[in-house]
């Protein structure tokens, strides 16, 4: 059995890295901290080449996820600016549903931003004589200042007999006069904030994803959260695999007494170290993105496996790539430390190591019981 790449997977890989060394640069990145605005041209690249909505569900199966996971992969490499994981996510999570079919063309063009509440708090609809009147906060959601909607799974009172069967996946319109939100501030300046409050926003059925309650919400964001776990996994990869070689890089110019650094035993150790990290991490993710496209029953514990260990694996590498060129390392003007927000900003999102540690220490214990 063949476990690599074919070569449409590595020309699209290919393709995304090279339009992503053009257009976004640690300059691009370093502007867009200073005015936290998604480029148009970015939004007009990732439209033209159809890679937004590369996720797809067909039957019971998950079609484009080793594409995702190579393009996330990039992504974290250039430490994109751009809610590419909201995008891919949500997505996936509307064309699960067949009434969103003119948001879907809009998305997938470039025309129009998706991002994803993953932290919704208290958010509860209420029916009304005309539809529902949804009010609450949605906590954390990510480059919503320049988003056009916002996916969130919210409640729907009545809609089932707990708080879990009434989640139910909306889509809201950020433009609404019923929607304010204040910035936060964050950890990763390349993936802003914000908290979105709700007052009294008209929902109806239109802004439903696949439907009201009785579980098919949660069920759905269960499988969004998923996906972006996984696609989370990978960018983590990339931005790791940057710093990794970039640190190596450095490592073989620097000198310190007229002694290139790289020459010292514990700096290749170091390195060396750092390379099984990343390519473990790579491995697992790989492997995961395998397992949900085979429609494979342990396709849960490998994303979870995968996200927990390249979470570390990224805190790790990028850390010690910053220790590794000293005195540098530490400096604003060196690019490492955005590669430890990132890996820091990526591994707290959608389960941190701790968390999915539990869950894969849960499937162990289960088996032994």
């Amino acid at each position: 059995m063949f476990f690599g790449f074919n070569e449409e997977e590595k020309m699209v890989q290919k393709s995304v890295k090279d339009m992503l060394e053009n257009h976004c640069s640690t300059e691009h990145v370093r502007q867009f901290m200073d005015n936290p605005t998604v480029s148009e041209k970015i939004k007009e690249l990732f439209g033209q080449q159809g890679l937004l909505g590369i996720v797809e569900q067909d039957d019971e199966m998950i079609t484009g996820v080793t594409y995702a996971i190579l393009i996330a992969q990039e992504a974290g490499r250039a430490l994109l600016p751009f809610p590419l994981l909201e995008n891919m996510a949500g997505l996936y999570a509307l064309k699960t549903c067949k009434q969103h079919d003119a948001l879907i063309d809009e998305v997938e063009a470039g025309k129009t931003m998706l991002t994803i509440a993953w932290r919704p708090k208290e958010a509860l609809a209420i029916k009304t004589t005309d539809g529902y009147s949804l009010s609450g906060v949605l906590e954390e959601v990510p480059f919503a200042a320049d988003a056009d909607k916002i996916i969130a799974s919210v409640r729907f009172a009545g809609a089932g007999y707990t708080p879990s069967e009434e989640e139910t996946v909306v889509v809201l319109d950020r433009n609404s006069d019923a929607i304010s939100m204040r910035k936060r501030n964050g950890f990763d300046e390349t993936y802003p904030i914000y908290d979105v409050t709700l007052h009294n926003y008209s929902l109806q059925e239109s802004n439903v994803v696949q439907g009201i309650g009785m579980g098919v919400g949660h069920t759905l964001m269960e499988k969004v959260q998923q996906l972006g776990a996984l696609l989370l996994a990978s960018e983590m990869v990339g931005a790791s695999e940057r710093a990794l070689y970039d640190t190596v890089a450095y490592t073989k110019e620097r000198k310190q007494f007229g002694v290139v650094i790289g020459t010292f035993q514990a700096l290749k150790h170091m390195a060396a170290d750092m390379y099984l990290l990343v390519e473990s991490a790579k491995s697992a993710v790989e492997y995961a993105a395998w397992a949900l496209e085979a429609g494979d029953e342990e396709a849960d514990l490998a994303v979870s496996i995968a996200k927990s260990y390249a979470s570390k694996a990224a805190k790790k590498v990028t850390g010690d790539a910053i220790q590794m060129q000293g005195g540098i390392g530490f400096t604003w003007e060196n690019d490492m430390h955005l590669f430890f927000k990132r890996a820091t900003r990526s591994a707290s999102l959608l389960g941190d190591t701790y968390e999915h540690n539990e869950k894969i220490a849960q499937v162990a214990i289960d088996r032994l019981s």
